[in-house]
């Protein structure tokens, strides 16, 4: 799961923008007002020990002291006088009135979690992430100038610019300035082994532990041939370098100029591809084209689109296609309390969301491309990124990017992908074959999409592909071929978001997971008690126990047990094979539709008491068929064919 960066809400902009001193506020594009403020902050990472001194010489509005439980404000002064502290941790604007606000601060960085923190201390590294632990004012936008201090065997780093680095007898110091939101902050200090390259007059940088130094040559050119990807199909690459970052926690973080990634990833080869490809392009979108989250977030589906798709789609159109249904599969395991409008997403903080921030709106830009063709959306997002570097847009900004580029009026467009939740589904309401053409009825559920529509027509002399567009609940076409028809397959690859049609794809383990609340049959002794545990652990709400008179009404059906009872029920009720052996790993977990087309779910261990402790990650799994493990591990995954799709028709 991606982790954005912490973001701290401005507050209204109360006061004067400079103030009696005649100091000047800095002015950003259009004429934008910055805050300033200085920060020397030195660090013991070890213990976690830290002492800061911030400096907002022309303070914009009220200003936020940080209110941490690890943190002490041991002086404030306002205009160089020593002032008490507020009770409310809030200098209001009329109190300071402009003049320069100076915080001093000690702590004690709190120790690692199983969470993750905004602050935290390790064995070997440290941080500091958002702008928790500083005084912060108003300006949507501040210069941040920073000085870092660290012992001797540590190496400090932070977004912004490193304009020096010096090693002095106690340890390292190093400065940086960042111009951005105050919230996009981060301060980074490692036992790391710093290797740097420069590429274009950039500076590229890893901060990487000794022993994954290795790894560093790697990290840089890929980071520079991103960079240069990136900055001909967009703009110019908005920082003076970039940096990957070795992180203790279990993140990967866009920053500006900047990726703060989990040690025990980097050696991964999909690290260094789409995870290394999405974090760069985060510099354009997402940092220097800030997101109005009080919109929506539509970074995270803009950069999935055109990092992690454009390298599926460069790697064969079998993988683009397999990305498009992974988008899709999500999206169908969706509960329905998640299942919400684009506009209303903000951040991933697990799957679900991410199927509509990531996946959905994803989708939305393949749509788009495929609604503009390739020079216009090229030309759109060139100028979306020129009108809005170093400012903050919405989604109402990208269209009027793509509307200036294509001259065409797009309302239409994200009207409906972005206010509504769901999908539409399609079908085909009649169809009939002629000499040389065929007779199709399309139709979609409520309420009505505008969309053009990929149909697929096999013929005697070969494929054609065919666009129809449905505007209402239903369109009647005819459609003139070439040869005689053999079949027709309605979007079947998947170029619309739209839900899936019943026989597209194979029971999937996450549709136990989402929708109807599925009913638990506890099979042997002692399984009853395993099943309550393993329903509230992987399934929606608490799911009941039946019987096994009940169970053959229960819409959604989990069998659990021991191995030899589960495939012993199976076989009693199940007219077709089993799809596979039933005894794979030390547990497993498979699904199923009967006859009548119900979902039905297995999980079996060889001991009933090995459920819990081995299908405790089973929900990683979710887009698969069946699932075997052993000490909780997965051996063996897959799907099941899929079957007969609603949306094909053969004619011979």
């Amino acid at each position: 799961m991606r982790l954005r960066p912490l973001v701290l809400a401005a507050l209204p902009v109360l006061a004067a923008l400079s103030g009696p001193s005649g100091t000047p506020a800095l002015a950003g594009p259009d004429g934008e007002m910055l805050g300033a403020e200085t920060v020397r902050l030195s660090l013991d990472p070890a213990s976690g020990a830290m002492t800061l001194e911030a400096l907002l010489p022309a303070p914009q509005g009220d200003v936020a002291l940080p209110r941490q439980d690890w943190l002490n404000i041991e002086t404030l002064r306002i205009g160089g006088e020593p002032s008490p502290l507020p009770a409310s941790g809030v200098i209001r604007a009329a109190r300071h009135m402009g003049r320069p606000v100076t915080v001093r601060l000690s702590g004690t960085l709190p120790e690692l979690s199983p969470g993750i923190e905004a602050a935290a201390r390790g064995e070997t590294a440290s941080y500091l992430m958002g702008s928790g632990w500083l005084p912060v004012d108003a300006a949507p936008r501040v210069r941040f100038e920073l000085s870092l201090d660290v012992p001797t065997g540590w190496r400090p780093a932070a977004t912004g610019t490193l304009s020096a680095e010096t090693a002095h007898p106690d340890g390292r110091r190093a400065d940086f300035v960042f111009t951005g939101r105050a919230g996009d902050l981060g301060v980074f200090a490692g036992r790391y082994a710093v290797n740097e390259a420069m590429h274009r007059g950039l500076r590229l940088r890893t901060y990487f532990e000794p022993r994954d130094a290795a790894f560093s040559p790697a990290y840089i050119a890929a980071s520079a041939a991103y960079i240069d990807r990136y900055s001909a199909a967009i703009g110019p690459y908005p920082y003076d370098g970039f940096s990957v970052v070795s992180a203790p926690i279990p993140v990967g973080l866009g920053l500006p100029g900047m990726t703060y990634v989990s040690q025990a990833i980097l050696g991964h080869g999909y690290m260094r591809g789409r995870s290394l490809a999405h974090e760069v392009l985060h510099s354009w979108w997402g940092n220097a084209v800030a997101v109005d989250y009080r919109r929506g977030n539509w970074s995270e589906g803009l950069t999935t689109y055109m990092a992690d798709y454009a390298l599926a789609e460069e790697a064969g159109a079998a993988e683009a296609r397999e990305m498009r249904l992974g988008w899709l599969r999500d999206l169908a395991m969706l509960p329905a309390a998640e299942d919400r409008p684009l506009t209303e997403f903000r951040a991933a903080a697990h799957g679900a969301r991410q199927a509509v921030g990531y996946g959905k709106a994803a989708f939305l830009f393949h749509m788009l491309r495929a609604e503009l063709g390739e020079e216009d959306w090229q030309a759109g997002l060139r100028r979306f990124y020129a009108e809005r570097r170093d400012r903050v847009a919405a989604w109402h900004d990208l269209r009027a990017g793509f509307e200036a580029a294509s001259g065409r009026e797009l309302r239409w467009f994200f009207d409906q992908w972005l206010t509504r939740s769901g999908l539409p589904a399609l079908r085909i309401e009649a169809v009939e074959p002629e000499e040389r053409a065929l007779h199709l009825v399309l139709g979609q559920s409520a309420p009505a999409y505008r969309l053009r529509v990929p149909v697929m027509v096999e013929t005697e002399a070969g494929t054609e592909r065919h666009l129809v567009t449905l505007e209402d609940g239903r369109v009647e076409v005819t459609l003139a071929l070439g040869a005689r028809p053999r079949s027709v397959a309605v979007d079947p690859d998947f170029e619309l978001a739209r839900a899936l049609a019943p026989g597209e794809v194979p029971p999937m383990l996450g549709d136990l997971f989402a929708g109807s609340e599925p009913a638990l049959l506890a099979l042997g002794e002692g399984a009853a008690e395993v099943a309550t545990a393993l329903g509230a652990r992987l399934l929606q709400g608490a799911p009941p126990l039946v019987d096994e008179a009940a169970a053959g009404a229960a819409p959604v059906l989990v069998v659990i047990g021991s191995g030899a009872d589960v495939a012993a029920w199976r076989r009693a009720h199940l007219s077709a094979p089993a799809p596979w052996s039933m005894d794979a790993g030390r547990a497993r977990a498979w699904v199923e539709r009967d006859a009548q087309g119900r979902l039905i779910g297995f999980l079996s261990a060889d001991r009933t008491e090995d459920l819990l402790p081995e299908l405790g990650a089973l929900r990683y799994q979710a887009g698969r068929s069946y699932a075997a493990f052993v000490d909780g591990a997965v051996v063996a995954a897959g799907d099941w064919p899929a079957g007969g799709s609603a949306l094909r028709r053969r004619f011979d």
